[in-house]
């Protein structure tokens, strides 16, 4: 009878969820049969232990489990810091309707909440807006806080890490233009130091960007009021040393190097500035048992190893206008000259190159091989097809002996309307007579440009987002320089 009951054909699916939903909206609007009262900062909540119990575990045990003094309370206090404090209405809220607008500003305060309580659900929308909305949070002045803040968290939110760190690696020029530049840690800023792929126009620019974020913090602790000025000078100079260990003057030109002797911050700690230029000078001066002598100290080598400098000298930029116009397997060539020495001490020489891009993919024609080696007179290769997006680098000189080049791939791309660089590739490769080509695929996803007229790809620039913008470096790795890429870790924070 009931097995007829349940398949009878007129039974319908009745649904009101939305109806249910809206009457639990109202105990919230309404504050009605509210048995439990929530006060935060100045002000007090009314709410429901059901719906705080069921919608995280945190709040489950902090009102059911009797060896909580909460459980037996009917008004709970709750520490939060002003900025929690302020989104704590909209928090409480999300737990009876299942909705909520954040902003640049709020989703911060927001996820500090959630993970709070561990109100998965929440975690997971905020996280979202965040991977979206990167860019704009980084041109006004909020990424560098959402980036420490998960640093803190390690590897809960692994995902969202990777993305601001990267972020910050490729875009320091945006970044130190923010509001919060001058807030980064000093241990996250030396740990960002230490990469190889950090993209910046010159290590002088980037000593400016360090003079900057000093310049700030010696304003902090002037303002300290129960610091002595021994003090402060002690933490300024401690500050000094622990940063600016880091930055690779002999990566710098002598007149760049000149021109620290000079800076604002060089008087604050002249000894120190003083054996760091000297120690660009004896690079450039091929002073070559000073240099092994630094090279030997704990990341001495990083010192003689350049970064990814955007200057004119160590690449080309290339523009690839009106991508849907592009043919398959088209290609775009450009030619350039790099440094051969990153030292002043040799005499100025340069590597010619020629830059092959191939944005849809590359196809190799159908071909005869005639008696090569070991293969058979009149072999017939197939035509070949290659679906990838790929640089090709090749070094037009003829190197007398094989020579170490770095070279970096940077790709623009758009979030917020916000042209920033996206995607960065580097790779470590020896150039000789015998090998002189680097092909460098899957610069983009190869299905991301081609279904671009579907799903617009990030990596479209321009007015009219149909423009592919690259730029390419070059550099030469001496016998001085780090033969391994430092990893960008956190673990000591």
């Amino acid at each position: 009878m009931e097995e007829q009951i349940s398949q009878d054909s007129s039974d319908v699916e009745m649904n009101n969820s939305k109806g249910v939903l809206l009457k639990i909206a109202n105990l919230y609007a309404e504050q009605l049969m509210s048995d439990v009262c929530l006060v935060v900062g100045d002000n007090r909540y009314p709410a429901h232990r059901v719906i705080l119990c069921a919608s995280s575990d945190v709040f489950q045990v902090m009102l059911m489990n009797p060896e909580w003094n909460e459980c037996r309370e009917s008004v709970i206090e709750l520490k939060e810091d002003p900025m929690c404090s302020m989104v704590f209405p909209q928090f409480l809220k999300y737990l009876y309707v299942g909705q909520i607008k954040v902003s640049i500003q709020t989703v911060m305060p927001m996820l500090e909440l959630a993970d709070k309580y561990n109100i998965k659900d929440l975690v997971e929308l905020c996280v979202d807006y965040m991977m979206k909305h990167v860019a704009k949070a980084a041109t006004q002045g909020y990424m560098v806080s959402w980036f420490q803040y998960t640093i803190l968290l390690g590897s809960s939110h692994k995902e969202l890490t990777q993305a601001l760190q990267k972020f910050l690696k490729w875009n320091l020029d945006i970044i130190s233009e923010s509001n919060d530049f001058n807030e980064l840690c000093g241990m996250i800023l030396v740990t960002l130091l230490k990469q190889s792929d950090l993209v910046v126009q010159s290590e002088f620019t980037l000593f400016g960007y360090l003079e900057k974020w000093l310049l700030y913090k010696k304003d902090q602790l002037d303002k300290e009021p129960d610091m002595s000025d021994e003090e402060r000078q002690f933490e300024l100079v401690s500050t000094i040393e622990a940063v600016f260990v880091h930055v690779r003057f002999a990566m710098m030109s002598p007149s760049e190097l000149a021109k620290i002797l000079v800076s604002p911050i060089f008087q604050s700690h002249k000894e120190f500035f003083v054996e760091r230029v000297a120690i660009g000078m004896s690079y450039h001066s091929g002073q070559d048992d000073r240099i092994r002598t630094i090279r030997a100290q704990e990341n001495g080598s990083l010192q003689f190893t350049p970064r990814l400098y955007t200057t004119d000298v160590w690449g080309l930029s290339m523009t690839i206008n009106e991508f849907e116009q592009i043919n398959n397997y088209q290609n775009f060539v450009a030619c350039f000259f790099s440094q051969k020495h990153l030292s002043e001490y040799h005499e100025e020489q340069s590597v010619a190159w020629e830059i092959e891009f191939f944005p849809r993919g590359v196809r190799y024609n159908r071909a005869m091989l005639i008696g090569v080696f070991n293969v058979p007179v009149n072999t017939e290769i197939p035509e070949s097809i290659i679906r990838t997006v790929r640089l090709k680098v090749l070094c037009q000189e003829r190197l007398e002996e094989d020579r170490r080049f770095r070279i970096g791939v940077l790709i623009s791309g758009v979030q917020n309307r916000i042209t920033h660089i996206r995607t960065c590739h580097v790779r470590t490769a020896y150039f000789s007579n015998d090998f002189r080509v680097l092909n460098i695929d899957n610069l983009i996803p190869y299905e991301e440009l081609q279904l671009s007229a579907v799903n617009l790809s990030p990596h479209l620039v321009g007015e009219k987002r149909d423009t592919i913008r690259l730029q390419v470096i070059i550099a030469p790795l001496g016998e001085y320089a780090c033969t391994d890429m430092p990893t960008l870790e956190f673990k000591d924070l």
